[in-house]
This record gives structure tokens, C-alpha cells and sequence, in this order.
């Protein structure tokens, strides 16, 4: 029998569907109750994990002694720990922050903090729409490298079938981006929703020559397909993320990432596709709808904003933002 560092040691949990209001939608997550009595090992986090079996698993500590709404939060996949992650942070705000006392439930502003391998992370929830934000840590790195067409074929032959010599459905070549240290995707503009739908998972990994020092990463495939921009600017966009097998309903990393390099690399003109990059001090909204083709939309936002210099060109601060609704609570025995 494996020795746990904390044998008989019972822990609360819930779980949430995050960037929707409806269950069984969104991104299904666990959320662990760690109080301060509880000393959890990683063994001991990893195979809790690896029970639930979801995407991600949130590990939420006690508040911080002496700093008010302040809570460490560790993030598991089902193989590893993981610096950030998009979704597990707006369950986790939604969960806490909703919880906390106050004097009426209408109240417009509910702020905290949570601090995370990637480093602290302001959040908030507006108790009127049930919208939880995180200002989220970044590093948005574009790799030298990219994804070539003919790569991207082999490890999506379906999509292979689509492209012809006229339509070749996908760029001759796609940018890696990283948007920390540990979380790296391939993003890749497809030409129609046909072509969205054509992804498909499998028994593939992404072999990608990422840059010296940010090569041990977790790297998987974004897909996204411009749909029409709302009337106040707000760029529309719909995604799908595999790596392997695992398709994600909803991936706040991945959307902040193909967020910050839009922004990046994109200009005002040309409904936003005109080149150069964001203005300095400009603010980029986008709304982005993922998991619909696996049966669980999710609705993402991220808003970024570029640094007020222009030299070098940068981003200042990326904002991840969406909903969460409870859908299962009970106990754990370690």
C-alpha cells in the first residue's frame, strides 16, 4: 500500500463547469479544500488528481494569515503540476469569492487574491452577472520556431483530406507561442468552420524545436477561426483545443495566449488584420467560444493591453474573465 503523507486525512471538495452558467457545459473542475492542518504531499495532490480525472484539479489552501481574502491555489493536471492555468482560476475565484460574507448579495465588487506558482494573481467576481476576472501572470514569448503546414497534415490527417492546391485551409505555417514558462501552443487560423470541425485528437504530441529555456513545456494545438466582430470592436473568435487525446472544452491559457499574439502582432486597420501590433496603451477585447463541437460551449473573454511604449512592443496586462456554476460538493479520504 503507497504511504501518504497525511493517512486518514479528509478533505472537502466541489466540482464547477467554468465559462458558462449552465451545467454540464463549460470545462468541468475540481476544487480541494486544503485546510491548514493538512500537510498534502505532491504524491498525495497528484493521485487526488488523477481520481477526478479531469483537465485540471485546483487545490485551494486557507486564507494567508494576515492578508485578507488571499488563498494559494495549486493546479494539477492528471500527469503533473502546472505553473497557471486559465479555467481552474476563474472556477477557483467564482468559488471563493462568492463565498466569503458580506452585507448584502448584491454587492458589485467582490476582490482577492490568489497566489500561485506563476506568482500572484489579483482576481474579482461581480455577484450581479456571476462574472469572475483574473489579471493573469504572463510572459508571452513568440518561439522561433513554427509549426509547418506539412507537419500540421500528419498529426491532423482529417484536416489533410479538406486542403487542396487551391484551399489549402491552414497557413503554410503557424507561430508557437508561450504565454508563461510551461504552457505552449501551436495557434493555428483555420478558413471556415468546416475546417474547425475537421479537428480531430489522437495519438499524436507536438514535436516543435521550442527556444533554449523554454523548452520543458506543455505544448498542444489551438485551432481558431474568425467569426464577425461585435459592434463595439470586441473581436469574435471560435477555438478548439487538442493535444493527443484530450480535447479541452475551454482553455484560458491557450485564449490568452492567441489573445496577447493577435494583439501583438495585429494592427488597427483592416478590421484589426492590418499588421503592426496593438497601440501603445490600447486595450484589446476578445470573445472567444470553445467546446461547442464536443458539446459543451464554453464562452471565454480576454482583454488585453498593450504597454505605452512602443519600443519594445509589449503587452502590460492580459485580464481573463468568465462564469462558473456549482454542480457537485462532497468529502475525500486519503
Amino acid at each position: 500500500m503507497r504511504p501518504y503523507t497525511m493517512a486518514g486525512t479528509r478533505l472537502e471538495y466541489c466540482t464547477l463547469d467554468v465559462f458558462t452558467l449552465k451545467r454540464f457545459a463549460g470545462n468541468p473542475l475540481a476544487i480541494v479544500q486544503v485546510p491548514a492542518s493538512a500537510e498534502l504531499s505532491q504524491e498525495d495532490k497528484q493521485i487526488v488528481a488523477r481520481e477526478f480525472n479531469y483537465s485540471e484539479t485546483v487545490f485551494l489552501h486557507a486564507q494567508e494569515h494576515g492578508r485578507a481574502n488571499t488563498w494559494r491555489i495549486d493546479i494539477f493536471l492528471t500527469t503533473a503540476e502546472v505553473p497557471f492555468a486559465g479555467h481552474p482560476t476563474i472556477g477557483a475565484a467564482v468559488h471563493a469569492l462568492s463565498r466569503l460574507p458580506g452585507p448584502d448579495n448584491d454587492r458589485q465588487l467582490v476582490e482577492g487574491t490568489f497566489i500561485t506558482k506563476a506568482g500572484e494573481i489579483p482576481v474579482s467576481y461581480y455577484p450581479s452577472d456571476g462574472v469572475a476576472t483574473a489579471r493573469i501572470p504572463h510572459n508571452v514569448h513568440i518561439h522561433e520556431c513554427v509549426l509547418p503546414r506539412a507537419q500540421l497534415f500528419q498529426i491532423q490527417p482529417s484536416i489533410a483530406v479538406l486542403a487542396s492546391s487551391k484551399m489549402p485551409r491552414v497557413p503554410s505555417s503557424s507561430p508557437v507561442v508561450s504565454i508563461v514558462k510551461g504552457m505552449t501552443f501551436g495557434l493555428i487560423e483555420v478558413d471556415s468552420l468546416a475546417t474547425l470541425n475537421a479537428v480531430a485528437t489522437g495519438s499524436f504530441s507536438v514535436d516543435v524545436p521550442l527556444d533554449r529555456d523554454w523548452d520543458q513545456s506543455f505544448v498542444a494545438l489551438y485551432f481558431y477561426f474568425r467569426q464577425a466582430d461585435a459592434s463595439d470592436g470586441t473581436r469574435m473568435l471560435r477555438t478548439r483545443m487538442v493535444e493527443g487525446t484530450l480535447e479541452d472544452p475551454a482553455t484560458g491559457s491557450a485564449a490568452s495566449a492567441l489573445a496577447c499574439y493577435l494583439s501583438l502582432v495585429e494592427g488597427e486597420s483592416d478590421g484589426g488584420r492590418g499588421g503592426g501590433g496593438g497601440a501603445p496603451g490600447q486595450t484589446l477585447k476578445y470573445r472567444i467560444s470553445q467546446g461547442v463541437e464536443i458539446g459543451r460551449k464554453s464562452d471565454i473573454g480576454v482583454e488585453v493591453t498593450m504597454a505605452p511604449s512602443t519600443n519594445p512592443r509589449a503587452v502590460e496586462t492580459v485580464v481573463l474573465s468568465g462564469s462558473a456554476v456549482r454542480v457537485m460538493e462532497g468529502s475525500l479520504s486519503l
